[in-house]
């Protein structure tokens, strides 16, 4: 017998490819989401403009970020890094979001992104894989393990994140 058990294979491949339609642009969070929870990946991101039509308020999705929360609880540094513009009509639009962000407030950070005219891209990126919606209308995404472009990706990402500044916060007070 061994200390240190062999990581079991993942049940599916990571989704890699192009992609069009607003299903599979769902399918392809979900999937990276359960992936990422499946490899402990220690560092989430998720990016928009506003979130407005990502799954945050279904079930399986929540599940995941859930399974993902769990089964990084050991590992000290592991965050889910949330980056948009707009945050206004969150707790109406996806209220199980806004619960998960209230249960793990402690791995769960958000900013807010207004430096400049641009608009922030559409990304779902962990360390092994990541998924860049390209055009928002048509849904057509592009998911890939390639190592040059989630570099690319996470170094913008860095920056964007660098000129954010802290937002949706885990709790709304009130008097």
């Amino acid at each position: 017998m061994t200390d240190n058990p062999t990581p079991q294979p993942s049940p599916v491949p990571w989704p890699e490819g192009r992609f069009v339609g607003r299903a599979n642009f769902h399918n392809l969070l979900v999937q990276g989401v359960q992936q990422a929870a499946h490899h402990a990946c220690p560092l989430l991101w998720l990016c928009d403009p506003d979130f407005a039509d990502w799954p945050l308020g279904e079930r399986q999705l929540m599940q995941a970020l859930d399974d993902w929360a769990v089964a990084t609880r050991t590992h000290p540094l592991a965050q889910l890094r949330v980056l948009g513009q707009r945050f206004d009509d969150m707790r109406l639009r996806h209220a199980r979001f806004v619960d998960l962000r209230a249960r793990w407030s402690h791995r769960v950070e958000v900013r807010v992104w207004s430096a400049g005219q641009a608009s922030l891209p559409s990304v779902l990126w962990t360390p092994s894989w990541t998924m860049q919606r390209l055009d928002s209308a048509r849904d057509v995404a592009v998911a890939t393990t390639e190592t040059v472009q989630r570099t690319r990706l996470d170094e913008a990402l860095q920056q964007l994140w660098s000129q954010a500044r802290p937002g949706f916060p885990a709790t709304a007070l009130g008097l």
